[in-house]
């Protein structure tokens, strides 16, 4: 049975300038094997920040009407029956195409689609630099059919279908500067298909697609760049240890329990006793004991063979790092007296191999930052934990969150650590 696209329905709206050639859609009216091309700036964002209003919303016009115009030469190049741009809101819309005979339908999509990717988004980013505006341009285009229901009069009435939520959802997942098409585009593409290439799935429709630089294997690195491998999980990732200012924002969030954990903590401790102002990893920590909360800090054991080895490879004082940062905890809990009743701090004998900072990890809205750590030297010398990438996970990302869960759970169990302070 036929949808509404999800959200606003789509209504055409009047444009000035020259009509499309063809009939428009009529009303009352169920059309099949309609091509649906949705198109998207996805350098909206730099534009708008970096141009006038009103510069910007030229450029954006620009670019409509550069699109509208492609198709609706190709339209009357071969005659075909109806292409019409349906909607188009700031920085993107759809048109929809259809002729009785479906391969003109497909030839006038598939063709304005790749000029336009090819030739004509070249000539727009020219024609940008040339009025001054500021920012780049990219864009992105997804191309489905399926059948429609079109309600109203002309290009002021509404079409219904669920082939538009799917091209709608491929156009959101095509990376920049690319074509997808569906399966059922692909399948009918005649000549247009060895532009394409297989490069995986979306909402249970094989996807293809082509690449605006039509280098070799662009369209599987683009495509792999901006979806990753199957079965892959959203990650947030980092460079470097975020800054006390993030990692304040992250202990703000927290409602019931932070974990703390790594080798000696040596950052932590002295965030909690710096006499810097503002002090906002400080000032979040006592946010939260204040609020009831617990902060709870893990650390090797000073007398441990794993801190011994530590020290050998990081050609490094371990033990003296670890209790320079158990004073630091002391000093903390000593200034703070009952409001610091909250803050535990624990020893393992253990190396974790990694470093984690969780807030209410047992709870559906957990967060875990965390990070590897590599073992030994190298030629370049001591590579610094706070150095290597940074992960901010949640729920969402299954098997990541749950595998590095079960590690921090595992280390802060009974028997495993020994509370000191």
């Amino acid at each position: 049975m036929n949808e509404p696209f999800h959200g606003e329905p789509f209504h055409g709206e009047p444009f000035h300038g020259e009509p499309f050639h063809g009939e428009p859609f009529q009303a009352d009216r169920t059309y099949d094997q309609v091509y649906l091309l949705f198109v998207d700036t996805s350098g909206y964002s730099t534009i708008v920040r970096s141009n006038p209003r009103d510069r910007a919303a030229h450029a954006f016009d620009l670019l409509r009407e550069r699109m509208r115009a492609r198709l609706g030469q190709l339209s009357a190049q071969r005659r075909c029956a109806r292409s019409d741009l349906w909607s188009w809101r700031g920085d993107g819309g759809f048109f929809a195409v259809h002729d009785d005979s479906e391969s003109v339908a497909r030839d006038v999509a598939l063709e304005a689609a790749r000029t336009f990717l090819t030739l004509d988004l070249r000539h727009l980013r020219d024609e940008f630099a040339q009025a001054g505006v500021d920012g780049e341009l990219h864009v992105r285009m997804a191309l489905h059919k399926g059948a429609i229901r079109h309600t109203g009069e002309g290009r002021t009435g509404t079409i219904h279908s669920p082939d538009i939520n799917l091209a709608a959802h491929l156009e959101k997942a095509t990376p920049a500067d690319c074509l997808a098409v569906s399966e059922d585009v692909y399948r009918t593409a005649g000549p247009y298909a060895e532009l394409f290439a297989h490069v995986g799935s979306h909402e249970g429709k094989d996807v293809y697609l082509m690449a605006g630089d039509g280098g070799p294997g662009g369209a599987a690195k683009a495509w792999l760049a901006g979806r990753g491998l199957s079965d892959g999980s959203p990650v947030h990732a980092y460079p470097e240890r975020p800054s006390p200012q993030e990692k304040a924002r992250l202990l703000d969030a927290a409602g019931e329990e932070v974990l703390d954990m790594g080798t000696a903590l040596r950052t932590s401790s002295s965030r909690l006793v710096t006499t810097e102002r503002p002090a906002r990893f400080r000032d979040a920590i006592l946010g939260l004991l204040r609020r009831g909360g617990t902060y709870r800090c893990y650390l090797l054991d000073p007398s441990s063979d794993a801190a011994a080895t530590l020290s050998r490879q990081y050609q490094e004082d371990m033990t003296r790092k670890i209790k320079d940062s158990l004073e630091r905890f002391g000093r903390f809990k000593e200034r703070y007296g009952a409001e610091a009743e909250g803050l535990h701090v624990y020893q393992t004998d253990e190396f974790p191999g990694f470093s984690a900072l969780t807030v209410d990890m047992h709870r559906p809205s957990g967060l875990i930052l965390y990070s590897s750590y590599l073992m030994g030297t190298s030629r370049y010398g001591v590579i610094e934990r706070g150095d290597m990438p940074h992960y901010l996970i949640g729920p969402a990302a299954g098997r990541v969150f749950t595998r590095i869960r079960q590690l921090a759970e595992a280390r802060a169990s009974e028997g495993q650590a020994q509370r000191v302070l």
